[in-house]
Parts: structure tokens; sequence; C-alpha cells
């Protein structure tokens, strides 16, 4: 399901250098996820006269009323590239356009769905697994579903890098949220259990053990995804339109004993 109105832009905030957290209207007041959909909403954004286009994931919950918010990162420019440093270069009341709807492995998320979730990210990929944690842990505040453990992964190269820590050290405050976060160029003083790259051992000791009760989600760059579970595959349809397959599982979640049922790459 696919819809093109504008979003106009709030406020941002400066996370690091090259990265963002922007929050933008929605014109209607109504939530992004609105229509009964409880899965991770898909923000497409077009840059104007330029013929690009990329998909981001809101970090914020897709109930959210009148707003969502993005994780954007202005990554140097390149050929076929530029997207994120468009965004990040707007300013409070600009506008931007064009949403779209979709859906967490297979089905929407619901309450229940699994009794563990470990969530590995690295870079902007904390941002579909953020909304995840977000919407997961309000359930849990409630009645309508037993509590749920949420464990996350998050891989970065510095603490510097670490996007959203004002957000992340609100969310490890409730007992049902475990974050690791894995440095691999620490400075002085960061625990040595958490630096360096990450390995199936550091997977093993922080995520949910591989059985039918538990979900694994993982998002980041493209080598950080295949090391993790594989690679992801992209076909291109009878249509000309290119779409994102899991593709085999593989990597350090193979080798712990996950099974593709129970893994999901974004």
């Amino acid at each position: 399901m696919t819809s093109c109105r504008p979003f106009e832009l709030l406020w941002k905030r400066n996370l690091t250098p090259s990265a963002s957290l922007l929050r933008f209207a929605v014109a209607d007041g109504l939530p992004l996820g609105g229509h009964g959909r409880t899965a991770p909403t898909g923000v497409k954004v077009h840059v104007p006269a330029t013929g690009l286009e990329k998909s981001y994931s809101p970090v914020s919950h897709p109930a959210q009323a009148g707003s969502f918010d993005l994780l954007v990162k202005a990554y140097p420019p390149r050929a076929g590239g530029g997207v994120g440093a468009y965004i990040c270069a707007l300013q409070p009341g600009e506008k931007e356009s064009q949403a779209e709807f979709g859906y967490l492995a297979g089905a929407p998320l619901s309450p229940g769905r699994w009794k563990q979730i470990g969530l590995v990210a690295c870079g902007t990929g904390l941002a579909p697994l953020y909304q995840v944690a977000t919407q997961v842990l309000a359930w849990n505040s409630g009645t309508r579903t037993m509590p749920q453990g949420i464990s996350m992964v998050l891989a970065c190269r510095t603490e510097e890098d670490i996007l959203m820590r004002e957000e992340l050290d609100l969310m490890v405050r409730n007992p049902c949220f475990r974050l690791h976060t894995q440095l691999s160029m620490p400075t002085g003083g960061w625990p040595a259990k958490s630096s360096g790259r990450i390995t199936s051992k550091t997977l093993g000791d922080c995520l949910p053990a591989p059985d039918a009760s538990s979900m694994i989600l993982v998002c980041g760059t493209d080598g950080f995804v295949d090391t993790v579970a594989g690679p992801i595959q992209r076909i291109t349809l009878p249509n000309g339109q290119k779409r994102k397959c899991q593709g085999p599982l593989g990597g350090f979640l193979a080798e712990l004993g996950y099974v593709p049922e129970q893994v999901h790459k974004f």
C-alpha cells in the first residue's frame, strides 16, 4: 500500500557530525501505521529533479499520531547516492513526501508472537529495530500480553558513533530490555568484553537461545548482515522493480544453531 503526500519537518537533532534524528508531521494527523497495521512503516524519500530515492524505517512507534521520526545518516556524495545528505540538510518548515507500509517477517508484529526477541544492528540499522523494541515494550507495560524479553546487540566503531544514545539509556531502564554495545575502535575506559568486532561468541552470550519461541532481527550494512546472518539477495521483478529477499541463512547465527524461520534480515 502506497500513498504520496507531503511531510513537513518539525525539528531535527544532530546526533553526530553526519547523522540526525528528524521529526516529520503527517498532514492528516493520523498515525503512520494506521488502518490496523502494526508492522514497522517504510518511508520512501524522493530527491526532487534527480530520480534518487531511498526507503527508511522510522524509529517512532507506528501508532504515534501526527508525526514520525527518522534516523538518517548523510553519507559522503557518490554516484546514485545523496538522499541522506538531502534529508539532513532540510530545515524545519520544509517538506518531504512519500510513505508506504510494510510487514515484518511475513506477518504483522503482534503481542505475544515471540517470547524472546534478539536485535542485532550496526549504524543506522538501529532504526527499524529500535521501533520494534519500542512497540514490544509498550505492549509489555499494558495487559495485552505476557512480557516479552528483548536483547539488543549494537555494533559501532567508537563511542561517539552510538546513535540515539539518550533514547537507548532510557530504554535500558526497562527490566525487559537488555543492551550490549560493542565498539570495534574503543578508547580508554570502554570495557574489554565489549571491545573489538562482534563474534559468534558475542551473539551467543547476548541473544536468546535458538528455539521456536525466539526471533532474531538483523539490520545494518550488507557486509555486516552477511557476517551475522548470511547475505541478503536482491532480485529484479518482471516490471523492473528491485526487491530484497532473505537469502540463505549463514554467518554467526547459522553457526549458533538458528534456523531460517528464527531470523529476519532487513
